[in-house]
């Protein structure tokens, strides 16, 4: 395993959690990759799920935004007799499985910064509150990653469905060399770094959805 640290913060979802994250989830509980949405559809927390038991899942969320969460999910997790408790779990990106893995040691970043952020745009994995935020209409980050349109209902599935079906997102987020932007998009680009093969340098950024729905 080649590790990254992470910022996030693991949180254990136990107590009848099948149902808890089919109901409020935008993806499914087999996916890697999953989202809390409001009723717009917009992003409250994106995150990455892993099924411990039927009754438990661990998920990594950005620590910028686990309070937010925590408050969003209070009166659901009540009502579904499920607790969301801080675990003691950190959680770092494999760069050699490209996934997440869960451990309660503390262990060094066994890549540099610039190679991590070369992986991800790479790999097509922005992070949330560095390439984009809370509140981002989930289509205009990805239109598969977090979201089953299959799964049935979910909190914010109507908008949602609506734009999947029938539009298109009105941006969406890429990768895309620096050279090739404008000076709006180079202003807004995140995770900027050299390609060491081009020698350009490439990032995130959000640009106008001219692109045919597919």
């Amino acid at each position: 395993m080649r590790l990254y640290p992470l910022n996030d913060v693991v949180l254990s979802i136990k107590g009848n959690a099948q149902n808890f994250l089919k109901g409020l989830s935008s993806n499914t509980t087999q996916a890697p990759y999953n989202a809390f949405l409001n009723l717009y559809g917009r992003i409250v927390s994106t995150f990455y799920q892993q099924m411990v038991s039927d009754d438990e899942f661990l998920i990594a969320v950005a620590s910028v935004n686990v309070e937010k969460l925590l408050k969003h999910l209070e009166l659901y997790a009540k009502l579904n007799n499920t607790q969301i408790r801080p675990t003691e779990f950190k959680a770092y990106m494999d760069l050699e499985s490209a996934g997440y893995v869960f451990k309660t040691e503390d262990f060094q970043a066994q890549v540099s910064e610039e190679e991590f952020t070369l992986f991800r745009l790479k790999n097509n994995l922005p992070l949330l509150g560095v390439d984009y935020h809370v509140d981002e209409f989930i289509l205009n980050i990805d239109e598969h990653t977090f979201v089953s349109y299959s799964k049935g209902c979910f909190l914010g599935q109507e908008p949602v469905s609506k734009v999947h079906n029938r539009s298109k997102p009105s941006r969406k987020l890429v990768v895309k060399f620096e050279d090739e932007c404008t000076q709006i998009e180079k202003a807004m680009m995140t995770s900027k770094t050299k390609d060491p093969q081009s020698g350009r340098i490439q990032g995130f950024v959000f640009i106008h959805n001219q692109g045919e729905k597919t």
